[in-house]
């Protein structure tokens, strides 16, 4: 069987189609295409597209963030792919929202500004009502939900509102968190930079004392793990192992009311002592103490 590429006619989204069927699902907005009309030339200006309700638009958007069963649970190196997959083909009539409103007015920044606004002022709100010790936790959660579920959707959908949205929903994110950044990346980078990109326990615990992803002590902690770890003998089975159970343990943390104290506690005893001894030089030490972290933590919260 060889594949062609093809334009659903109802949706616009792009499509690897078979090229020995006559009709196939969308799998976006889950219409019948017949596949010798999604090779029409569906760029021709002359195809008018219908207006698209803002509540319905905003529905859309809304949906991509709080229509997540568990998000933490399956991000993870092993289930990640397959679980974002899922999220992407149950979200596709959402996607396809998006495209057409965008499609109907492509010059029509405001709407775009408007439901990135509707989106992260809910956010926003959510957050000022969170208790103060779980709120930098509840951000975190957001923060990724965002970076790894719904830009991947957009940059999968690959249309040509994909840019437009992102930037919207960034800017926007901007103006509501100036101290948190946030990136798009598809999902096949996130998967291919799982171990170099996410150091869980440490994130959540900078987040919690208001340090920056990119502060010092997550850029040495990084790369340690880089540049020391993942090149000592049973280096890379340590972080495997770390990555697959990483993620459960910051969401059984995150589900405390002292949460906040946790990760205080987490920083003093092990992650100060670390970056101290990846100064020293001391890297034996230092792996012995991330050993002791991980193994003391899998025991008190990843059962929980």
């Amino acid at each position: 069987m060889n594949f062609i590429d093809g334009v659903c006619p109802h949706c616009q989204g792009k499509l690897q189609l078979p090229d020995d069927r006559q009709t196939v699902i969308c799998m976006y907005c889950g219409k019948e295409i017949v596949i010798a009309d999604s090779q029409q030339n569906t760029s021709d200006e002359s195809v008018a597209v219908q207006p698209v309700a803002m509540d319905k638009v905003k529905e859309a958007l809304h949906a991509l963030v709080y229509d997540i069963d568990d998000p933490m649970e399956h991000f993870k190196r092993t289930t990640y792919m397959d679980f974002f997959n899922q999220y992407l083909y149950e979200h596709a009539a959402h996607l396809a929202t998006l495209e057409n409103a965008y499609l109907a007015n492509p010059k029509d920044a405001a709407m775009l500004e408007e439901a990135s606004e509707s989106l992260i002022s809910k956010i926003d709100e959510q957050l000022c009502a969170t208790k103060a010790r779980k709120r930098e936790v509840l951000r975190m959660d957001m923060n990724l939900c965002m970076v790894v579920y719904v830009f991947p959707a957009i940059l999968e959908y690959n249309t040509n509102s994909s840019k437009a949205w992102i930037e919207a929903l960034t800017s926007t994110w901007k103006k509501h968190f100036p101290k948190s950044e946030i990136h798009p990346a598809t999902a096949k980078e996130i998967d291919a930079g799982f171990k170099r990109r996410f150091c869980f326990i440490s994130t959540a615990a900078c987040e919690v004392l208001g340090k920056g992803d990119d502060c010092y002590e997550l850029n040495l902690l990084r790369t340690f793990r880089d540049q020391y770890l993942l090149k000592s003998d049973d280096g890379e089975a340590l972080v495997n192992e770390y990555y697959d159970i990483a993620p459960t343990i910051v969401k059984h943390i995150n589900k405390l009311e002292d949460a906040g104290q946790i990760y205080e506690e987490i920083w003093a005893q092990y992650l100060t002592r670390c970056v101290q001894l990846i100064e020293k030089g001391e890297n034996e030490a230092c792996v012995a103490l991330y050993q002791e972290m991980v193994w003391n933590l899998k025991e008190k919260y990843f059962y929980q």
